[in-house]
């Protein structure tokens, strides 16, 4: 009851709008569109073309986005997102090269950016530089017992986009991003110091039983990630490529390490191309490489107890030709996913469905669209790792999987969508209203779910005969798990005025799993609510709100599933231009205060305020 009225009370709210804006802008141009024409892949360099605009990335916001229907290749809509229309504000036009930022609030929360940008559209050449960090400092509650613990995080960021451009069609660009982000393992947990643990770790098929007191299986409180990423892209790019032949060429590396010890090595590779022929019809393909390298160089606070490592090479081929149809009121695009996998233990081959079609049933304003597709994920430790920073670093190459009806350590395999079906709806009424409305059906191979790492033990003043019992830690595995999974979204975009535009969005999901009791910290379902408003002519104001449904995870010491609340987190922020240089802002984050759990034992900050300023030079 408590959180309906938080619902109410928000959804009320008069100024509501998007988590916090980073520049102020006099005016703003909405067009709420449709799109009818094929829209193929545009290379990065054209984004850089837009000036850029500040992230006030210290500010939290729930967006609790999950997709295990993955994305998949479309002529023209993109049903996991919900694109019914998008809304294109005015670039401030100021002449203003480089923005510097600062902010400070509770919880010891600060943040301090720097974007200097250089060129234009048409230009030959553009440079985009970001660097900034955002950190927290101070205690969080726990909601099991209330003691205030340490939770400090650090997140540090250096990015640079180049791109120079050869007779008005060709690009060149490169991207490099680097990432350093600190934080501490400070959820509840349950381990016994005292008591005896049982160590079970299946190896090549040998098992090692061996048991060993709690205070060796808790490991050091601190962890990083470090990543650096580099894309360097050739490719044309073409305002209206329909009648033209288009290409894109990639390559990039990935590195991700540790505090632990674990190394991870991305290399990829891209190529796409349109061919159009006769008139209304083209043959396109895509040829994606994706190598991984794990290994593992422990650190002196490597513990064998603790950790489990396996060094980890996996390289899969994906080959996409279609052929397509392109007109005015229909699109089609058909054909097949090759996949070739090669791994440690086996080499696999796949192959998929890749169909999309688009109807276009009322000039552009209602479009009917229909897909046949499945797809293939390789999961990696980095991946997980981003989604759940509470991960043990021995899940970069084992999960629990089942098998023989018990479940036991096996490598890690990929994900597959053998099959997926979409269907749905997007139409616009007008210049004002846009909605889109997408059901997708799909089964699923090796989709992994979170779980708590859990210890077996019994007590050493005990007999050998006495009953076991289980602990938690607090760090997370993973655990595989087959099935399928139905999604019913919807978006509504409202543009009522020229200052103002609301956007309503949801999603729903049926889950059918083969063992798990539940879809372990998966939403029943996903709501939110953007607004923006501007009510005079140098204030921005803006709130929303996200509301994610109840959801379960397993604990170990229960040996039962445990509901997580319902994560409700309401933001609102201000922003006022001082003049053309100077604008203060302030964002307060989780209005309600809600104490929620996105996992077992961790909770989140409650109430959180961050002002400060932004200044343009």
């Amino acid at each position: 009851m408590k959180n309906t009225l938080y619902i109410i009370a928000a959804v009320a709210l008069p100024i509501m709008a998007n988590a916090q804006q980073d520049t102020l802008r006099n005016t703003i141009n909405r067009d709420v569109e449709v799109v009818n024409n094929y829209l193929p892949t545009i290379s990065n360099p054209f984004k850089l073309q837009v000036d850029p605009a500040i992230d006030d990335t210290m500010s939290y916001k729930a967006t609790f986005k999950y997709e295990t229907l993955n994305k998949v290749q479309t002529v023209k809509t993109n049903p996991d997102s919900l694109s019914a229309a998008s809304m294109h504000f005015k670039p401030e036009e100021m002449p203003y090269h480089a923005w510097v930022k600062g902010g400070v609030g509770n919880y010891g929360n600060f943040i301090a950016q720097l974007v200097y940008n250089i060129g234009a559209p048409n230009d030959k050449y553009h440079l985009d530089l970001n660097l900034g960090n955002k950190s927290m400092l101070g205690k969080i509650k726990l909601k099991e017992n209330d003691e205030k613990v340490k939770a400090p995080t650090t997140n540090s960021w250096v990015r640079a986009d180049f791109a120079t451009f050869f007779a008005k069609k060709n690009a060149l660009d490169v991207n490099l991003k680097f990432r350093n982000y600190t934080y501490r393992y400070y959820g509840y947990q349950t381990i016994n110091d005292t008591a005896l643990y049982n160590v079970n770790y299946l190896l090549d098929g040998t098992t090692k039983n061996e048991y060993v007191k709690g205070n060796l299986l808790k490991t050091n409180d601190n962890q990083r990630q470090t990543t650096f990423d580099g894309r360097i892209g050739f490719g044309n790019r073409l305002v209206d490529p329909r009648d033209k032949f288009t290409y894109n060429v990639a390559l990039g590396l990935g590195i991700f390490n540790n505090k632990t010890g674990v190394r991870q090595t991305d290399i990829l590779g891209n190529v796409n191309f349109r061919i159009p022929f006769k008139t209304h019809y083209f043959i396109d393909g895509i040829v994606d490489v994706n190598s991984n390298i794990i290994n593992v160089v422990p650190d002196d606070d490597y513990d064998q107890y603790i950790y489990n490592f396996r060094d980890r090479k996996h390289t899969d081929i994906q080959l996409r030709p279609h052929f397509g149809i392109d007109y005015d009121f229909f699109q089609l695009r058909a054909g097949v996913n090759f996949i070739l996998e090669f791994g440690d233990d086996e080499d696999a081959p796949y192959m998929q469905p890749d169909i999309f079609a688009d109807f276009n049933v009322s000039d552009g304003a209602v479009t009917l669209y229909l897909g046949l597709t499945g797809n293939y994920k390789a999961n990696t430790f980095r991946q997980l790792a981003e989604e759940n920073p509470w991960i043990a670093s021995d899940a970069s190459n084992y999960v629990w999987v089942r098998e023989n009806n018990s479940y036991v350590e096996k490598e890690m395999q990929t994900t597959q969508n053998p099959i997926r079906m979409t269907a749905g709806i997007r139409a616009k009424i007008g210049r004002v209203v846009a909605f889109n409305i997408c059901a997708d059906y799909a089964s699923f191979d090796d989709e992994l779910f979170f779980i708590n790492k859990g210890y077996y033990s019994e007590n050493q003043e005990l007999s050998s005969k006495a009953p076991e019992y289980s602990d938690y830690s607090n760090m997370f595995g993973v655990i595989s798990e087959n099935g399928k999974v139905g999604k019913l979204s919807c978006e509504l975009n409202i543009t009522p005025a020229s200052k103002s535009e609301i956007l309503l969005k949801g999603s729903y999901y049926k889950w059918k799993l083969d063992y798990l009791e539940e879809p372990w910290y998966k939403p029943k379902y996903e709501m939110g609510v953007d607004l923006r408003l501007y009510p005079i002519e140098k204030l921005l104001l803006t709130a929303g709100v996200n509301c994610k449904g109840k959801r379960y995870g397993y604990n170990h010491h229960t040996r039962a599933k445990e509901e997580l609340d319902m994560l409700l987190d309401i933001n609102l922020g201000a922003e006022y231009r001082i003049n053309s240089r100077l604008t203060a802002f302030l964002n307060v984050n989780n209005v309600a205060a809600q104490d929620y759990q996105r996992w077992i034992g961790y909770s989140s900050e409650r109430l959180n305020c961050l002002g400060g300023v932004t200044f343009k030079f």
